[in-house]
């Protein structure tokens, strides 16, 4: 597990400020510890951390009363070729690459999105229909993303035909080792 690593980006010489006075820049200073929602998170990218930071935060104020915890966050590629997605062995996969071409509500409603289906445990069955789609739009939505926006730009809720595959593959693996025992 990496450990939980402040995210600062402070200006040059930026010291002490007189009482009421305000720098001329931006200052970022974030010091999150978002790996108490993860099971194990790998993220190389300080635009994935405030990003994910941002989207755990608005989850937490949005009033919703259950115990949060996730699977594993990894930032990387995807089996799919797309932005995101939640894999059958509780993994959250999140390329900020392609996040990056998106404004940042809709990746915030896309990595809330995700977080929604891992929440609803949609890892352990893969059903080959767009329920469980619709159910982490629906949460997500809940939690106060604009989901609606999401889908305009992202478009229509789709069956992941690949991590199906992978799915089936590795139940049947597994059933196929469990019968061998």
């Amino acid at each position: 597990m990496t450990k939980n690593k402040p995210i600062t980006n402070k200006l040059v010489g930026s010291g002490k400020l007189s009482a009421g006075e305000k720098s001329a820049g931006a200052i970022l200073c974030l010091n999150v510890d978002i790996e108490k929602y993860f099971k194990h998170i790998e993220l190389k990218s300080d635009y994935l951390k405030i990003l994910l930071f941002k989207t755990i935060l608005k989850i937490v104020h949005s009033g919703f009363r259950q115990d949060l915890s996730f699977g594993s966050v990894i930032e990387g590629n995807t089996f799919s070729g797309g932005a995101a997605e939640v894999t059958n062995n509780h993994c959250i996969r999140i390329n900020s690459n392609r996040l990056k071409k998106y404004q940042e509500t809709v990746s915030m409603a896309l990595v809330a999105h995700e977080l929604a289906h891992d929440h609803l445990k949609h890892f352990t069955t893969w059903k080959n229909n767009l329920e469980n789609e619709h159910k982490a739009d629906k949460l997500a939505k809940e939690w106060g993303f604009d989901i609606d926006l999401f889908r305009k730009i992202c478009g229509p809720p789709g069956i992941n035909s690949r991590l199906l595959q992978i799915a089936i593959i590795n139940k049947t693996c597994l059933h196929g080792m469990s019968q061998s025992i």
